[in-house]
């Protein structure tokens, strides 16, 4: 049979002979490239979801269930990485969710689960039942120093335990069991109320304690709830929780989004509290106080704007940074990360969703690969991050699952350690806002004649003093009353009040003179004298510095908010002190004319003492007494310093 030929006109090939000519001379057309169909929100999700899912088959060993820390988006193998545990409780977590959505068979997911767990209950290196952070691939053992991790353990057995309620298989549930039950949680309180941050074979345990509000709280409530080996839920009041606000959110203090997202995924905080919050209305706070930030900033950074935005720990220009936006300390410098507007998604849906959206379709190609968004961009640095990160691509996925469905938090809310642990800490149904911590308060203690400031604090009587220490961070790196920690009293006359200080630090750093000594080791006393707030570089509120000198007794002196940035009257403001082998210490006087308060006993003054520590490795800190920040308002609450009367020696 003859087959007809047909002749088409020159302009039905035209567009193949142009797509033939830019494949030849260019490489081939992508389809952003191409302007590609824009799709429904549900279409959307599930192409992320999907690829990033990618990441936790094909960058994992199929033989012992260990999953890579990062790879390479672009470039199969171009990136070298060890396990990570957490990565591996992100992927236990992401196979049930496989299941759902058709990527995986059952039995395959139950298959490389049962794998994982018998790997991580017989071969995997630990100690005391807690895994270290970096494993090698094939073996698992130990990569170099890596440490043993509370919270990635905690990660991986969030990931094990969800497993084992999903497929509720015996055998599964069996291995789960002894893994979680093998964890000793209360020898990592290493004598303490609150987790140790890590542990080394070389280091011991390391400085620095899980103390604050973060990614830690599915740590705590596994420890508290473990069925052999619980810590007692008093650890989770002592947990500090520092409070403040940005652009009208009252927020817990911690800035990087991923803190007020990883317990999220396993657990359903929505409607309930433990008496001090509602940690899930806390998230969608903290998540539209961070797009706020970006939005006040997209003036400067072309990375920001209303569907850009997303500061938390990422890759960047300048390396691996915990990024983070106020209220707290702030990390930015123009880079968003994808998973951080996107694993927010159960917080604001309409918001996430639409900057997905724009990552999607308007950034593209430079940011999209084989494994879907690569961990961060930065457009003023026309920076385009090549690796995703595991704990990045889960969270994105398992936080889109649980958007759409809730499958996750259905699932893990049959477990009964965890639902034990919530009770115990309190947990009960209904909303709570976030009180504010009222303020703390110390006696000064009169002194008839004042004092004269020479550092050696001779003219002092005996009373109460303040104590400063780790627990108090504002912000930054602080390990341990060794690494910064201070003891400062306050008294006055009817001239000055009177301060003196006695500062730990392992590491003086004294290097500034003038308006920048507040770039090294330094004490700062904040004064409010009318009593409205603290309003930075308001000439009626002070913010005063004493940097001690190296080589005398001489103190370094400024006061930033009075005289357009200038040094204080010295006959206003004084100050002496000397420099040791472990710290430093300083006394001075500060004259109430300068201060424009009229003293009497019994008053209030609104003061904040607050101690600055550069490392010798750069790394810095702050701690501080009391300094709430009423960011709706622009101000800054204070401590409360009581005049009191001369100090009186109690009779037996």
């Amino acid at each position: 049979m003859q087959i007809p030929i047909t002749f088409k006109p020159l302009r039905f090939f035209l567009p193949f002979i142009l797509s033939l000519f830019i494949s030849l001379f260019f490489g081939p057309t992508s389809s952003f490239a191409q302007s590609p169909k824009v799709l429904s929100d549900d279409a959307l999700l599930d192409t992320i979801q999907e690829h990033a899912f990618k990441f936790f088959t094909e960058e994992a060993n199929p033989n012992n269930g260990l999953v890579k820390d990062r790879a390479n988006n672009f470039q199969k193998g171009a990136t070298a990485s060890a396990a990570s545990i957490a990565s591996v409780g992100f992927a236990l977590t992401a196979y049930p969710v496989a299941v759902s959505r058709g990527w995986m068979d059952e039995a395959t997911a139950r298959e490389i689960t049962r794998r994982t767990l018998a790997f991580f209950l017989h071969q995997a290196a630990q100690e005391r039942g807690f895994f270290y952070h970096y494993l090698e691939m094939e073996t698992g053992q130990r990569v170099k120093r890596s440490e043993l991790s509370p919270i990635d353990t905690a990660l991986f057995l969030a990931g094990a335990i969800f497993a084992a309620e999903y497929f509720e298989d015996p055998n599964l549930r069996d291995l789960v069991s002894k893994i979680y039950e093998r964890v000793d949680w209360p020898w990592m309180l290493h004598g303490g109320q609150t987790l140790a941050l890590a542990w080394s074979p070389e280091q011991g345990f390391f400085k620095g304690r899980w103390d604050h509000y973060n990614e830690s709280l599915i740590m705590y409530l596994l420890a508290i709830g473990s069925p052999t080996r619980p810590i007692p839920a008093a650890s989770w009041n002592a947990i500090n929780r520092p409070v403040g606000s940005y652009a009208g959110y009252r927020v817990m203090l911690m800035p990087p989004l991923f803190t007020h997202q990883y317990s999220h995924i396993w657990i359903d905080f929505r409607d309930k509290n433990d008496g001090f919050a509602d940690y899930f209305k806390n998230s969608v706070h903290a998540t539209l106080a961070n797009r706020a930030f970006a939005l006040e900033q997209s003036s400067k950074f072309k990375s920001y704007g209303p569907n850009s935005w997303g500061l938390t720990a990422s890759d960047g220009p300048f390396g691996y940074k915990a990024y983070g936006a106020p209220p707290g300390w702030v990390v930015h410098d123009g880079t968003v990360a994808p998973t951080g507007c996107g694993s927010s998604i159960i917080f604001t849906p309409q918001q996430s969703i639409a900057c997905l959206r724009h990552f999607y379709e308007q950034i593209g190609e430079p940011l999209w690969g084989q494994y879907g968004f690569s961990d961060a961009f930065n457009l003023d640095r026309n920076w385009f991050g090549q690796d995703v990160i595991g704990i990045d691509q889960g969270a994105l996925l398992l936080m889109i699952e649980n958007h759409r469905t809730g499958m996750i938090w259905k699932i893990m809310d049959k477990n009964l350690a965890l639902k034990k642990a919530m009770q115990q800490v309190g947990f009960k149904p209904g909303t709570r806002e976030i009180s504010w911590p009222a303020p703390p308060q110390y006696e000064a203690v009169y002194i008839a004649g004042g004092i004269r400031p020479d550092g050696y604090m001779k003219d002092w009587p005996a009373g109460e003093s303040m104590m400063l220490n780790y627990k108090e961070r504002e912000f930054g790196e602080v390990k341990d009353d060794n690494d910064l920690s201070a003891v400062i009293r306050f008294g006055w006359d009817e001239r000055a009040l009177y301060f003196s200080v006695s500062v730990t630090d392992d590491s003086v750093t004294l290097r500034r003179t003038g308006k920048n000594i507040w770039l090294d080791d330094l004490l700062e006393i904040f004064i409010d004298p009318q009593e409205d707030g603290l309003y930075w570089d308001d000439s009626h509120d002070f913010q005063i510095g004493f940097r001690p000198h190296a080589e005398d007794e001489r103190t370094e002196i400024w006061a930033w908010f009075q005289s357009r940035n200038q040094p204080p009257d010295l006959a206003a403001v004084s100050a002496a002190g000397y420099v040791h082998k472990t710290g430093y210490v300083l006394e001075g006087a500060i004259k109430w004319d300068y201060l424009g308060i009229q003293p009497q006993k019994g008053m209030t003054v609104r003061v904040s003492p607050s101690i600055h520590d550069i490392d010798q490795d750069k790394s810095e800190g702050k701690i501080q007494w009391f300094f709430r920040n009423e960011e709706e308002l622009r101000r800054f609450v204070l401590g409360k310093v009581i005049l009191g009367g001369p100090y009186e020696t109690q009779g037996n």
